[in-house]
């Protein structure tokens, strides 16, 4: 089962860090400009927690993983780690920024929102049915 978790926490984390990827890229080339960073990011918020909400079952049950389940946690746990590292990165190869520059940004009214949904990305695996 542990095997199942991790692989569907890879796809979990690749599927919902393409969809972001190209929601940011929204945010930030049409949305901010025109609304501000704080509404330009809830704004991308809304659809990128309905693609959460919705592929994590999806991706659960195509791995046959049980709802309620500590291998539930643990595809997650998985995909967060693997998106944390790959924001890590992108924002480095992107914006310069070091690991320490992108922490700091949780304490911004954005950096919120996406905390908020990087949660609601571990946990809805389990939550979800």
């Amino acid at each position: 089962m542990m095997k199942r978790s991790f692989k569907a926490g890879a796809v979990y984390f690749l599927l919902l860090y393409v969809i972001g990827f190209l929601l940011g890229a929204t945010r930030e080339l049409l949305l901010a400009p025109r609304f501000g960073v704080v509404v330009a990011s809830a704004l991308e918020a809304l659809p990128m927690f309905a693609a959460i909400f919705h592929f994590a079952p999806l991706i659960a049950r195509r791995f046959g993983i049980p709802p309620k389940s500590g291998a539930r946690m643990l595809m997650g746990f998985f995909g967060l780690v693997l998106l944390i590292g790959a924001e890590i990165a992108m924002t480095r190869a992107m914006r310069g920024l070091s690991p320490e520059q992108w922490l700091a940004h949780f304490a911004s009214v954005e950096g919120v929102i996406y905390a908020a949904l990087l949660a609601a990305f571990a946990a809805m695996p389990w939550l979800r049915r």
